[in-house]
């Protein structure tokens, strides 16, 4: 299945200018359409960026320096879900260190983060293999592996996620977006969009499960 996206990319540093003197938008205020942080990865009381930082600096053992940015989608009309969102960090030559996968579950609403070292792939292209750990899918067991590619951002973005079961391949989602000026009409367009994407998203992860209930895929309970 197919569906057509649009999600922000957002500088961690300008999230306060994005959002001033918006009518229909603001910061960390409820409007038709709002960035909230406690919708955001960590701790409250710190900015999204620090705690981004932090979490490189507990499970990477390096100090960052430089612009992180997030691709995401903010929160319409009072709701907000993403079943993942991405944090991209460059270094202070622009060079992209890190990227930090914070992935949602549905109806737990537990949330996860991957964390994809960068610095010594030279490649546009960054591929990641790894176990899975998080529960996402009742459709999907525990036991599999991960291979996940990033293409740096540049006038495209791509995401692709493999999902490996017994060495076979069972399942791929990818996400393929062309990067468009953020301006005071591109964000209020995203409000006269129907459904917003946001609603879209939770109700296309439902239908699909139930078509997969209904063709009879097993099920796998949250262990």
């Amino acid at each position: 299945f197919k569906y057509r996206v649009r999600m922000l990319y957002l500088d961690l540093d300008d999230l306060k200018s994005v959002f001033a003197k918006r009518f229909f938008w603001s910061y960390d205020r409820l409007n038709l359409g709002c960035f909230l942080r406690k919708d955001y990865f960590g701790d409250q009381r710190d900015s999204v960026k620090k705690s981004i930082q932090n979490e490189i600096r507990k499970k990477l053992h390096f100090n960052h320096h430089g612009k992180i940015y997030l691709l995401t989608n903010p929160r319409y009309f009072g709701y907000c879900f993403n079943p993942v969102s991405f944090y991209y960090c460059f270094n202070t030559k622009n060079k992209l260190e890190v990227i930090i996968s914070h992935i949602t579950n549905t109806p737990w609403n537990e949330n996860h983060a991957y964390i994809h070292d960068c610095r010594h792939i030279k490649e546009p292209m960054k591929t990641f293999k790894f176990g899975k750990d998080f529960h996402v899918s009742p459709f999907m067991p525990m036991n599999i592996r991960y291979e996940w590619s990033f293409r740096e951002p540049g006038e495209e973005l791509v995401v692709s996620m493999n999902n490996i079961h017994d060495k076979e391949f069972m399942f791929n989602a990818s996400m393929k977006l062309q990067k468009k000026p953020l301006t005071k009409k591109s964000l209020n367009l995203l409000l006269l969009k129907f459904p917003p994407e946001t609603f879209k998203t939770i109700f296309s992860i439902y239908w699909q499960a139930l078509c997969l209930k209904i063709k009879g895929v097993t099920f796998f309970s949250h262990p």
